[in-house]
Order: C-alpha cells, then sequence, then structure tokens
C-alpha cells in the first residue's frame, strides 16, 4: 500500500476505537480514493472492505452492502476473500436475510480453512460460531450444534481452551434443545472434563465480535 492509503486507514482505525465512527468512514473512504488512484488491485479491495464493514457497523447497513459487494478479492487470496465473506454475512444478517447471512458465512469458513495465515484457524473458529448462531435463529438445532462442534475443534487446534469449552457448552446446549440428551450429556462431561483440566477456563462468553478488524 501507498503512504497515503495507509495514513488515511490507520487514522481511520484510530477513529474507530474512540468511538468516532462517522470521521472513521470519511477516512476510511479517502483511503479508498487514494488506492483507486493507484490502481493497486490488492489495496482497493482492502479499503473497499473496510469502508464496506464500517458502514455496515454503523447501521448504514444497505450502503455498506453495496460497498461490499463491489469488493473483488484475488482468487489466491483466501483471507481476504474469507474477510469479505463474513461481513457480507454481518450484513446480510443486520438485513434479517439469515439464509443469506449461512451461505456467506459458510464461503468464509471455507476461505479460511484454505487459508495458511496463522490467524486463519481462529477466524475459522469463529465463523463456525456465526454459523451456529445463524442456525440456531431458524430453530435448526442439529445444524447448529455440528458447527459449535467444528469451532471447538478449530479453538482446540488453536490452543484456546476457554474457547473450546464454550463451544462444547453451547454444543450440548443445542444437543438438549433438540432432544438428544445422551448426546448432550456426554458432550457436557467433555466440556466439564476440559474445565477441570483447566481450572481458569470458565464458561462464560464466546467472543462476539461483529466486525473483523481493520484491513491493513
Amino acid at each position: 500500500m501507498s503512504t497515503d492509503i495507509e495514513f488515511y486507514t490507520r487514522k481511520a482505525g484510530e477513529m474507530l476505537h474512540k468511538g468516532q465512527d462517522e470521521d472513521a468512514v470519511k477516512n476510511f473512504d479517502k483511503a479508498l480514493k487514494h488506492a483507486r488512484k493507484s490502481t493497486d488491485t490488492e489495496a482497493i479491495c482492502k479499503c473497499t472492505l473496510n469502508l464496506g464493514a464500517a458502514l455496515v457497523a454503523l447501521g448504514r447497513t444497505s450502503e455498506g452492502l453495496k460497498v461490499l459487494e463491489s469488493a473483488v478479492p484475488q482468487e489466491h487470496d483466501h483471507l481476504l476473500s474469507g474477510d469479505l465473506s463474513y461481513n457480507l454475512c454481518l450484513a446480510h444478517e443486520n438485513l434479517d436475510d439469515t439464509a443469506e447471512a449461512i451461505k456467506c458465512i459458510q464461503k468464509a469458513i471455507k476461505c479460511y480453512s484454505e487459508c495458511s495465515d496463522a490467524n486463519a484457524i481462529v477466524l475459522k473458529a469463529g465463523s463456525a460460531c456465526r454459523l451456529a448462531f445463524l442456525h440456531a435463529e431458524l430453530q435448526e438445532l442439529e445444524e447448529a450444534a455440528e458447527a459449535y462442534a467444528d469451532a471447538a475443534s478449530s479453538y482446540s487446534m488453536a490452543n484456546d481452551v476457554p474457547q473450546q469449552a464454550v463451544c462444547l457448552f453451547e454444543k450440548a446446549r443445542m444437543l438438549g434443545r433438540c432432544n438428544k440428551r445422551v448426546d448432550a450429556i456426554a458432550v457436557a462431561d467433555m466440556c466439564a472434563k476440559l474445565c477441570t483440566e483447566q481450572p481458569d477456563t470458565g464458561v462464560g462468553k464466546y467472543k462476539t465480535d461483529r466486525t473483523n478488524s481493520v484491513v491493513q
């Protein structure tokens, strides 16, 4: 990225952290304008994603969705493709289009699975949690349980025991709700064992950040 693009992207990120949302959007827009002048296709895509995600987070969902849909990642850039699909999921979810949100988050999971980036396994796990939540919203409880199982497996690979335990707990809860009592007890026992082995694990809130970090 050029110096101007990096400057406005960094400035926008700082403003987001300070809660200066409208100013953040203006700076993301400036970064995108500089990216288009540079004709750097990767920079254009990243800046488009940042702007669209910020608009969605601010509740300007229809506007943000149009911006996100104009982003075109390079075919081999699985990480950026995953981030784009994740944010498209959030946009469709905000518009109460759960079916389309599920399609997008499934695509994000596939992209992160094909990604060699060190953080991809955690992004995949978070996406699986989002998928589980969406299935639960549609009362597709067995599918939700399966998605939580996938998330638990990914968190295990990432050595994130607290999040693994939470996902197992949620899986057990979903199985209990669809009357798979024996399976629910077995998974709950796994969760309890994990928490016993790691006393500081704690089964509390799983991470629910609704926007991915600013793409640099």
